[in-house]
């Protein structure tokens, strides 16, 4: 029986193919293993690896028991609260830079013209 996945995703994180930066995130479906099948199904492939070119990072996330299930289920809820706060403060970042770099050459034009303003009027002639 080939293996089925309620998730197997690998997404590269950069928009240029030379920064291999990646996210991997995989699930196995263990609903269809037989019920005498423990170690098929008490153990399905599971894992979250991120990469942003130079080092990674890969989570452990165990089902065994209920107390290892309740904690990886913590984990995966405060990592992605996280990762989504995180995001939302970045886009906010992003838009105030954005917004700002749109005003700096107004604001080169205007220093200019003040300077060129208060030269000495001899200087103007």
């Amino acid at each position: 029986m080939s293996k089925k996945y309620h998730i197997q995703r690998r997404e590269f994180l950069n928009r240029s193919v030379d920064m291999p930066a990646y996210a991997i995130a995989i699930v196995e479906d263990t609903r269809e293993i037989a019920i005498d099948d423990v170690d098929s199904w008490k153990w399905g492939e599971i894992k979250l690896m991120f990469s942003d070119c130079y080092r990674s990072i890969s989570f452990e996330f165990d089902l065994s028991s209920i107390t290892e299930r309740e904690n990886s289920l913590h984990k995966i809820r405060v990592i992605a609260e996280v990762v989504n706060s995180f995001r939302e403060a970045l886009e906010i970042e992003a838009a105030s830079v954005e917004e700002r770099l749109s005003f700096v050459p107004l604001a080169k034009a205007a220093t200019t013209i003040q300077r060129s303003s208060t030269a000495h009027p001899a200087a103007l002639s």
